[in-house]
């Protein structure tokens, strides 16, 4: 990986955008890397952390949008044919279809933060033909906290950031996150009912 460490250091910003393009079109260039040496670039101040996740995030959304053209205008059929071109096996595909037609376009959301369907999951949404601007938000929302965390993380490693690369991130990343909406939602529930409760003592009192 010594080339993108290279052209990191040498086209800066660009660097970052192109690569990370790439990786969520399904191209095998690790977020882990890509994102954690940005990390250890803001670590050095040659990037700022605003931007560093700012660009991660647009480039997210736009190789995002890119897979989900191809599904869209290909589809299967185109797939299946050139998925050699796209560095697609037929378990991936598959894995992101099932996904994407149990749970909809939820799944956009949740499959951005699931380790092996992460960057696979445009395609399936492209073939369905789900409404784009739900996706572009879904995708913007789970792509958030994975670039952040891992430029954070690069960040705080400094020197060591490539400590990154021995661990599995993207099932680490995906269960910080899940467990974060679980929580969120566990209090939604919670404020919602006791809401509820009060408006029943409430219309109660009022009788």
């Amino acid at each position: 990986m010594d080339w993108l460490y290279l052209f990191m250091e040498d086209y800066g910003y660009w660097a970052l955008f192109l690569t990370m393009v790439a990786e969520n079109m399904n191209i095998p260039i690790p977020s882990e890397v890509v994102l954690g040496f940005a990390g250890y670039l803001v670590h050095r101040g040659i990037f700022t952390y605003t931007l560093a996740c700012v660009v991660g995030v647009a480039a997210g959304l736009v190789g995002s949008l890119l897979s989900y053209a191809i599904g869209y205008y290909g589809g299967r059929p185109f797939l299946q044919k050139h998925k050699h071109l796209f560095f697609l096996s037929q378990t991936k595909l598959s894995s992101a279809d099932d996904w994407f037609a149990r749970y909809g376009g939820i799944a956009v959301l949740t499959g951005r933060l699931l380790p092996g369907i992460r960057t696979f999951i445009s395609l399936p949404a492209g073939m369905a033909r789900y409404p784009l601007k739900p996706f572009i938000w879904y995708t913007i929302i789970g792509t958030i906290p994975w670039t952040m965390l891992l430029v954070w993380l690069g960040f705080q490693l400094g020197e060591h950031w490539e400590d990154l690369l021995t661990y599995d991130m993207e099932l680490f990343i995906g269960s910080v996150v899940v467990a974060a909406l679980a929580y969120a939602y566990y209090h939604y529930l919670r404020k919602r009912r006791s809401r509820n409760s009060e408006n029943a003592n409430r219309s109660h009192d009022d009788k």
